[in-house]
């Protein structure tokens, strides 16, 4: 995945997600978000019911770390950097 999770990708990533979870297959589910800049807060429940759920997320960049840390940890106002609750990862 990359660019921004935000309004229509976060639809589509849920009906992939959905399409993928529904086999009885055991694989393990690893959401790649290493190049994702940016999250809005639908993206950052998508990803936080997925995580319950068992997929497996990765980042590597500070922003996109910083949410998956506290959405694994139950943050509140995850992406407090920005007041229009969307940062670009350039930005930081």
């Amino acid at each position: 995945m990359q660019g921004r999770l935000v309004g229509p990708w976060v639809n589509e990533l849920r009906a992939t997600w959905k399409r993928a979870h529904r086999s009885e297959d055991k694989r393990a589910c690893i959401i790649d978000l290493n190049d994702v800049t940016s999250i809005d807060k639908s993206g950052e429940r998508l990803l936080r019911a997925m995580s319950k759920k068992g997929a497996q997320l990765m980042a590597r960049g500070l922003y996109v770390k910083h949410v998956v840390e506290q959405l694994k940890t139950g943050g509140v106002n995850t992406t407090s950097f920005s007041a229009d609750r969307t940062v670009r990862a350039e930005e930081q």
